[in-house]
């Protein structure tokens, strides 16, 4: 038999840069590393950027006090003191009854002492509004309110207004104040 000639297992690679047979294929890259890094950082730096324009030109943080209508901010389109209301009414009934119940604790209402919450929604104009409850009741008439007031939980299951338990005629003066806060 004729002797084997040595060669070795592998040949040398000028690209070879790892073991296994990894390859660096860098060369062949439509982007080049530093491109792809410099990409990066550049978004970075730009996401930074308008997050801070936008954090700077919020005028809630200029006036130490979130943006919206009077009616979103709690407070009422109307006088603080409310409406001028005949004493003996009924709706000089129902600003008292309103402010023997625990409305005010979940309601800004005009005219009522107190009545500063923030849970529900600013009743200034309530009377006024085709909806209701987050737009889930019609408010076509004093009618619909009243069956809102006496019920909440009835006409939209789920609603954290509870029932306070009214009766009709506390129901109806009741609403006869909301009437003149439109």
């Amino acid at each position: 038999m004729a002797p084997r000639a040595s060669t070795a297992l592998a040949e040398p690679h000028p690209t070879l840069t790892g073991g296994a047979g990894l390859y660096d294929h860098q060369a062949a890259d439509p982007v080049s590393s530093k491109a792809a890094m410099w990409g990066g950082i550049s978004v970075i730096v730009v996401t930074t950027l308008v997050f801070g324009w936008l954090v700077v030109s919020n005028p809630a943080l200029r006036s130490d006090r979130a943006g919206g209508t009077a009616n979103q901010l709690g407070q009422p389109a109307q006088a603080a003191a409310g409406p001028d209301i005949a004493p003996g009414s009924p709706a000089f009934e129902g600003r008292q009854i309103i402010a023997s119940k625990p409305c005010g604790g979940c309601h800004v209402i005009p005219g009522v002492q107190g009545a500063v919450g923030a849970v529900g929604p600013n009743l200034a104009g309530v009377a006024g509004r085709t909806r209701i409850a987050g737009g889930a009741v019609a408010n076509s008439s004093p009618d619909d309110l009243k069956a809102w007031i006496l019920n909440p939980p009835g006409k939209k299951p789920g609603t954290l207004m509870p029932n306070v338990g009214l009766t009709d005629e506390e129901a109806t003066k009741v609403v006869d104040f909301l009437e003149t806060l439109k």
